[in-house]
């Protein structure tokens, strides 16, 4: 996780940009959950799995790959129980996906109607790209200081939080 934490920093750099070593770690998780929910997806394709339960199934995995990569390498443990972490990981990442299609249909609609020289697929290609770039960062927003913070911020501390 550290090399490819390294290379966003660096392309950052070379643009101009500085980034908080946590939204660096967690573009990196971010990209690797993609890796994951991607092969699981094409795994699952090959074993002639319908394709929308094999995408299911990949974004669950992908999901709680992120929840403990990000847990681990990016915010840190909040001091809750893991179950209750990982009730508000999946709901922060669920208003994230929300955005993202929200974002994704809103740039499909307007996009094509932009005196741009540009297909209907590359306007699709596009709009993906802007909601996932504005889903980041809420969801990045809302790990950070909803899932992953820290429970003295926000109340007391559960007696066994690894539970």
């Amino acid at each position: 996780m550290s090399d490819l934490s390294a290379a966003l920093q660096r392309g950052a750099a070379r643009i101009g940009v500085v980034l908080p070593k946590s939204l660096v770690r967690f573009i990196g998780v971010g990209l690797t959950g993609l890796v994951v929910q991607t092969s699981v997806l094409t795994g699952l394709l090959q074993l002639h799995v319908d394709k929308s339960q094999a995408w299911l199934v990949g974004m669950l995995t992908a999901t709680a790959v992120t929840w403990a990569l990000n847990r681990r390498f990016t915010f840190g443990s909040s001091g809750r129980r893991r179950r209750h972490e990982l009730f508000r990981y999946l709901l922060v990442t669920g208003a994230a996906q929300s955005v993202s299609y929200a974002m994704f249909r809103m740039f499909a609609f307007l996009i094509p109607r932009l005196p741009l020289p540009i297909g209907a697929d590359l306007a699709a290609v596009v709009a993906t790209d802007l909601g996932a770039v504005i889903a980041t960062a809420v969801s990045y927003t809302g790990q950070r200081f909803f899932t992953f913070a820290r429970v003295d911020d926000d109340g007391p501390a559960d007696p066994d939080p690894k539970a």
